[in-house]
């Protein structure tokens, strides 16, 4: 879809429904913490090692990481605990019981790929098997081969799911973890002296498994780490919450629960002299949902989601990805032509990639359907996220007076619900992986502040100078 038939489409809506107009308030007087600049990353199962992905000659992956600015790729999931460490032995993958190898020849590639884009790496490793003499074998090749491009290793994936993998008996517990971690962490150290360690990477849960865990692991972990979905792929009930649709997914109320998680993890890990990092996540789990996770919603999520976890005070999000079509995949790969392509939830980050550069800053909005998050930039531009989450009415979005002029960038797509047609800054992802962002649109001045309208269902990056 063309920019004027984009254009076209948010004029008809703005036509179609009831404006208001949304006082946005924020205090440059008191900047907070520093946004880091790779708070947002991509998780990956570890058996997509296999695959012909992560080398630094395939540009096409490299640039669209690129695109992101400095950020965390995360080798986590379930296949954590199918994929084994074997030096020697050439990438493969036992289909018959989703068991994969890797050796140094992937991992060769794999950190080759990370210095090509500027990224670093969460490295999981298995635990599941028992093996961790083998663990540390191969994060010591890591170490060896990716030196700082190693953000940390992560001990395991989700431990309190073990017992409904079948990788442990029924009563296992977090007592009966704890041994099993700190067995594997001692060999880690041993073999890799100072190298800073991560966990215990749980899946949500209403028990206080998280808490029990980073607790008994004072001291031995530097970065805790956790997992949460927005809405739940097992819901088969339309009037639940936490039912797979768009309306819920940017409900006000899913963002609260979310947010709700990461305070309760963020101070358990504090208390434990640790980091926190939202180590997986997405938009509905086991593997999203069609016509949700894949539909521009998502970008809408994203971009609002990561800009709330970092005024929450987290190290970084790490959207989980599957490479699927049809899921909550930022980038999904079409294995028939070795393409890959960029997911409506992949411009959402491209979103939060431009507004969310240097300190945040305290922002005050009084309507619930718009979001607004705000940062104060080294250049010391105010940039503003902006979301009007509202499926119907536009909104015209009025901001202070104390800076007049600017530009914005808009996230837009047809609707909601639209798998096509998605750009941001006027631009879409090429088959190459490059984005080259239009001139930004001017602001308008009215009632003494700069004013937008933004679309329903849509949101923009406000610059001002």
């Amino acid at each position: 879809m063309s920019v004027l038939r984009l254009a076209l489409c948010a004029l008809a809506a703005v036509a179609a429904g009831a404006e208001r107009t949304v006082e946005v308030a924020y205090d440059e007087a008191r900047p907070g913490a520093r946004l880091p600049a790779d708070f947002a990353g991509i998780s990956y199962e570890k058996n997509a090692l296999v695959e012909p992905h992560f080398r630094p000659g395939n540009a096409a992956l490299v640039q669209l990481h690129r695109n992101l600015g400095p950020g965390t790729l995360r080798l986590g999931g379930n296949k954590v605990e199918l994929t084994r460490w074997q030096a020697d032995a050439a990438a493969a993958l036992d289909k018959s019981t989703g068991r994969a190898v890797i050796g140094r020849a992937t991992l060769d590639d794999l950190y080759g790929f990370l210095r090509a884009t500027g990224w670093r790496c969460l490295h999981g490793v298995n635990l599941a098997d028992g093996r961790p003499d083998e663990a540390a074998a191969e994060a010591a090749y890591a170490r060896q081969v990716g030196g700082d491009a190693v953000l940390a290793f992560e001990v395991g994936n989700e431990p309190n799911l073990y017992a409904g993998h079948d990788l442990r008996p029924k009563d296992y517990d977090c007592a009966k973890y704890l041994p099993e971690a700190k067995a594997a962490i001692r060999a880690l150290r041993a073999k890799v002296p100072g190298v800073p360690l991560a966990g215990p990477a749980t899946a949500r849960r209403t028990d206080r498994w998280f808490e029990d865990a980073v607790a008994g692991l004072r001291g031995e972990l530097e970065v805790a780490t956790s997992h949460t979905y927005a809405l739940s792929g097992g819901s088969t009930n339309p009037k639940s919450a936490n039912f797979p649709s768009i309306p819920n997914l940017l409900s006000p109320a899913t963002l609260a629960k979310d947010l709700a998680m990461v305070d309760e993890h963020l101070a358990a890990a504090r208390k434990a002299g640790m980091r926190y990092r939202l180590a997986e996540g997405n938009t509905v789990s086991n593997g999203g949902r069609a016509g949700v996770s894949d539909a521009f919603a998502a970008a809408l999520w994203a971009a609002d989601f990561l800009f709330a976890v970092a005024e929450h005070g987290a190290d970084g999000v790490n959207f989980h990805c599957n490479l699927k079509a049809a899921s909550y995949s930022p980038i999904v790969w079409k294995k028939e032509d070795g393409a890959y392509l960029a997911q409506p939830i992949y411009y959402g980050m491209l979103a939060f990639r431009a507004a969310g550069q240097g300190r945040i800053l305290p922002v005050k909005t009084g309507e619930g359907a718009v979001a607004a998050h705000a940062a104060l930039g080294d250049d010391g531009k105010v940039r503003l996220l902006l979301t009007n989450k509202d499926l119907a009415a536009p909104a015209t979005v009025r901001l202070p007076a104390a800076r007049s002029r600017g530009f914005a960038q808009r996230l837009l797509a047809p609707s909601a619900d639209a798998k096509q047609g998605v750009r941001f800054a006027g631009a879409a992802v090429g088959a190459d992986g490059k984005w080259t962002p239009a001139a930004g649109e001017p602001l308008t001045t009215s009632g003494g502040g700069p004013t937008i309208v933004l679309p329903p269902a849509s949101a923009a990056v406000v610059t001002l100078d």
